[in-house]
């Protein structure tokens, strides 16, 4: 067919696995600039929103020290954070695939309770209106703005997908260590109001900005400069052949779940969001309670939040040589051992040295999970349901996160205690040793020495 617009023919080709693609239209012709737009606009508004989970972390001291809270409630700010961010992602990804062209809808909608909740935690010492504020309806604008980059990029990379996904999600991470520089120096009971309501301006200026000029491409788009179908089968042309091979058919979410295998990579989510978030409580929490030097906090949570970031890009490339349910055993492995370092830094009177170290190794292991997971659904369900099906993964979040500051708030709360340390790390070994027994779905129907592997 052609688009009488622009006089682009548009076709509609498959290839060995069934796969449909829309090709024909180029990036500029549907944009009228580079899709590299599409990119770095979800970098940004995932910049602006990273503050929200390490941030707040960073700043916990400062809240108990001004609203008079104890270190059990802020945990709980952060927990039904957690709870409500993750709720908000299938919801940001049902919104996503119900609109044609922009996305300013869900973005607007995340970027507006991003605001009330940082307007709320600057402006009330009341515990219920922080909890509806800040934690639910922050948590459900953050998983909305979350979903929608994650998507956005999927859908206009489909080519280069691990290694976008990890871009955008890094910048989830390593986003937020401006401001943690800021709470960890800056922040204080006096100036809280003012530093507060500035980042409510500026997150919400950041991400509504994005989601007006943010845009979805047409169902199945494939750009027009690379042939799918050479893509399917040359190596030379996507290295990750043959380590990660394609979905054998679609499966929608209800055919995902019968197969075993989206049940099993939510539960890898609830592991890793476990470790995830008991490293950032602990952190926050022993800062409090123990009085850590400032310039401690900051480093140890900045490297917490720049070790998510790497790891996700450094694991996203080792993904495409050695595949992807490997690598994301071997991040869980780390992430799990990094517990013990932790525990060894804690016994020897929280060492700087030490504690910066294998926190980097903490948010490495424990944040790449979440980008590798975005490929794996895509390639064992295949592309028509990808962001639904990522969607009902990423959910395990509310259930590891609650778990992990639960973890956390007994190690603050309990002096030299040992055993969350130790919980912590075997869900990391734990969540290693079940990737062991992921297999993609559909293999015994069409073995691997059937498939095509080119070399050229």
């Amino acid at each position: 067919m052609t688009d009488s617009s622009n006089d682009t023919t548009v076709r509609e080709v498959g290839d060995f696995y069934g796969r449909r693609y829309r090709v024909g239209e180029s990036d500029r012709v549907l944009l009228g600039r580079s899709r590299g737009w599409m990119a770095g606009l979800p970098c940004a508004a995932m910049l602006a929103i990273s503050l929200f989970q390490y941030g707040y972390g960073a700043a916990l001291p400062t809240l108990v020290e001004a609203n008079g809270w104890s270190v059990w409630q802020a945990f709980g700010v952060l927990g039904l954070w957690v709870v409500a961010q993750a709720a908000g992602s299938p919801l940001g990804g049902w919104l996503y695939q119900r609109q044609r062209t922009r996305l300013a809808v869900p973005m607007l909608i995340g970027a507006a309770c991003c605001l009330i909740a940082l307007v709320s935690l600057a402006h009330s010492d009341q515990i219920r209106t922080v909890l509806l504020g800040y934690s639910v309806l922050g948590g459900l604008g953050a998983g909305l703005v979350y979903m929608t980059c994650v998507a956005t990029v999927t859908e206009w990379f489909p080519e280069r997908i691990a290694g976008r996904v990890a871009m955008v999600g890094a910048a989830f991470g390593y986003g937020a260590i401006p401001f943690v520089v800021v709470a960890g120096y800056v922040l204080s009971p006096a100036n809280r109001t003012a530093v507060l309501d500035a980042a409510a301006v500026v997150v919400f200026a950041v991400v509504a900005t994005c989601g007006l000029l943010m845009r979805k491409p047409p169902r199945n788009w494939w750009p027009a400069e690379i042939d799918p179908q050479h893509w399917a089968i040359y190596r030379r042309l996507n290295r990750s052949i043959p380590h990660n091979r394609p979905a054998v058919r679609p499966y929608p979410p209800q055919a995902a779940m019968r197969s075993g295998m989206l049940p099993m990579m939510f539960v890898v989510v609830v592991l890793a969001a476990a470790m995830a978030l008991f490293d950032i409580a602990y952190l926050a929490g022993t800062a409090h309670t123990r009085e850590l030097a400032a310039s401690v906090l900051v480093a140890a949570m900045s490297a917490l939040a720049a070790g998510n970031g790497i790891g996700r890009a450094v694991t996203s490339s080792l993904s495409d040589r050695i595949g992807r349910r490997g690598t994301l055993g071997l991040s869980l492995l780390v992430g799990g051992a990094a517990q013990f370092g932790l525990l060894a830094a804690a016994a020897n009177g929280n060492h700087p040295g030490a504690l910066v170290c294998f926190a980097a190794l903490a948010g490495a292991g424990a944040g790449a999970g979440y980008s590798l997971l975005v490929s794996l659904v895509r390639d064992w369900f295949g592309n028509d349901a990808t962001v639904a099906n990522y969607g009902i993964v990423y959910s395990g979040k509310a259930v590891g996160g609650v778990a992990g500051i639960v973890l956390a708030g007994q190690v603050v709360t309990t002096p030299d205690s040992v055993v969350p340390f130790v919980v912590a790390g075997c869900l990391g070994l734990l969540g290693a040793v079940l990737t062991r027994w992921m297999r993609q779905p559909g293999l015994a129907l069409r073995p691997l020495s059937t498939l095509p592997v080119g070399r050229i």
